[in-house]
């Protein structure tokens, strides 16, 4: 009887899997019956560099970086500059320009600064990209685009030292403490996780990016582009054939280098962006119509006239060449200049040869731009009233150190009498007239001026006579 249950027991089990081989479409022997194997999903192919259109990674579920950096004057060098992919240059206010770098993988910014205050027109080319804005302090006009889209930004102002550090060296050197401040990578990742959030996201290609034939040597007649920005910040980008880059150069010719790895700053790709603008309701912070224009475009030694449109502050920037078909930019680091063409600005081209090219006209002011006239005006009322300051000034300094060095001419006139044949008295005498004859004609030249100017210089104060008449 056990074994009959046992052999029993046998059968139902191999009656079941039987039955559960037919229900997959599996034999006995291992051959498929009716069912078809599914075939494996593919890999997602790895989104290459956004911003440089080069494979050097997987950018996938990764939003670029924007940081502001600060350019007035003790900013330089800053760090962080040979390691951005791009930046973006063009006045905000005043008369410097403002600058910010853009990094596809924050991981590869070891040390960016001096961190500077967000700018809306900045933020124009950053927000359409997914980038997370990182500054310390922004403008009005900045804090209101970026509450008004809701989009969260990383503000030292805000976060203070979760997410940037100050470089005590650099102020030890003699840095003011605005241009102390950097940030890193990790520092930023910390920053973020402060607020529960991250750089995981969307990113959204700065351009569409291909190969180009290159082009002939001699062709090549963009090889040295001049942006000036006024009068007082003026830089250039120089085409190197042996790296087939541009190099940047500050306002006094020098290479533009990244102090943190003292690398030359350079770029395959230069784009001016034409824009018209004017003056915000602030009376002092520029506006600029970011809707689209003309522009130029550089790349190989070589340059053609370009068209951009962009549909608002989030809307990615549209490039189209002469003949109105989408512009394909080489693969690699791009410098975007912002450029109104207003009074004080200029742009100059040369070719290899020298020779200066023709370039697009100058955008249209906006509205509330001030014409070439009533600025050059505005200029000169300006320089005069500033050379009446500076005359009055100098006729004051001069005419309060007169008299001290007529007195040291006075005595050592006396010791040369009692030593006629002193040579070092004689050296110290001439030197005290020298003085005295230089004081004599500053105060000369310049009181010429207020003459001119029907202005009569404030005489300088008399020394007081109070001790020596007892009061």
């Amino acid at each position: 009887m056990k074994r009959n249950l046992q052999a029993l027991g046998l059968t139902a089990a191999l009656l079941a899997a039987l039955l559960l081989g037919g229900c997959t479409g599996q034999r006995p022997d291992g051959e498929n019956a009716t069912a078809e194997t599914a075939e494996p999903t593919p890999a997602a192919e790895p989104i290459p560099n956004p911003l440089t259109g080069v494979a050097d990674g997987d950018y996938t579920n990764r939003r670029p970086v924007a940081v502001t950096l600060r350019t007035l004057e003790g900013a330089q060098p800053q760090w962080g500059l040979s390691t951005a992919d791009v930046l973006v240059e063009g006045v905000t206010e005043g008369t410097t320009a403002s600058l910010m770098a853009l990094y596809a993988n924050a991981d590869s910014i070891s040390k960016v600064g001096p961190v500077g205050p967000g700018r809306d027109l900045l933020l124009q080319l950053a927000l359409p990209l997914n980038a997370l804005p990182v500054h310390i302090d922004k403008n009005v006009y900045a804090s209101n685009l970026l509450n008004t889209l809701s989009y969260q930004d990383l503000d030292g102002y805000h976060i203070g030292k979760a997410a940037f550090a100050f470089d005590q060296d650099r102020q030890n050197a003699g840095y003011r403490e605005e241009n102390c401040w950097y940030t890193t990578g990790e520092m930023i990742q910390n920053g973020l996780s402060t607020y529960g959030t991250s750089l995981e996201g969307a990113n959204t290609p700065l351009f569409v990016f291909g190969e180009r034939p290159a082009v002939a040597e001699d062709a090549r007649n963009a090889t040295t582009l001049t942006i000036t920005f006024s009068a007082d910040d003026s830089e250039q980008l120089v085409y190197a054939a042996d790296t087939g880059l541009y190099t940047k150069t500050n306002a006094d010719g020098s290479p533009t280098t990244d102090t943190d790895n003292g690398q030359t700053v350079g770029f395959t790709n230069v784009l001016v962006l034409y824009a018209s603008s004017g003056i915000k309701d602030d009376g002092y912070t520029r506006d600029y119509d970011m809707t689209g224009g003309t522009g130029i475009y550089l790349t190989g030694g070589g340059w053609e006239q370009i068209q951009w449109s962009k549909e608002d502050a989030t809307g990615p920037l549209q490039l189209t060449d002469a003949n109105g078909q989408t512009l394909v930019v080489s693969p690699g680091k791009s410098f975007i200049a912002i450029w109104g063409g207003y009074y004080g600005q200029g742009l100059t081209l040369t070719g290899a040869d020298g020779t200066e090219q023709t370039l697009p006209e100058k955008p249209a002011l906006l509205e509330s731009g001030i014409s070439d006239e009533d600025a050059a005006a505005a200029q000169a009322e300006f320089d005069a009233r500033q050379k009446i300051i500076d005359a009055q000034a100098a006729v004051e300094q001069a005419t309060a150190q007169l008299s001290e060095a007529q007195t040291a001419l006075e005595e050592a006139q006396t010791a040369l009498d009692a030593d006629s044949s002193n040579e070092e008295l004689i050296a110290k005498r001439d030197e005290a007239q020298a003085l005295v004859d230089s004081l004599n004609q500053t105060i000369a030249d310049n009181q010429a001026i207020l003459d001119a100017a029907g202005v009569t210089a404030t005489p300088a104060p008399e020394a007081d006579s109070g001790a020596e008449s007892g009061e």
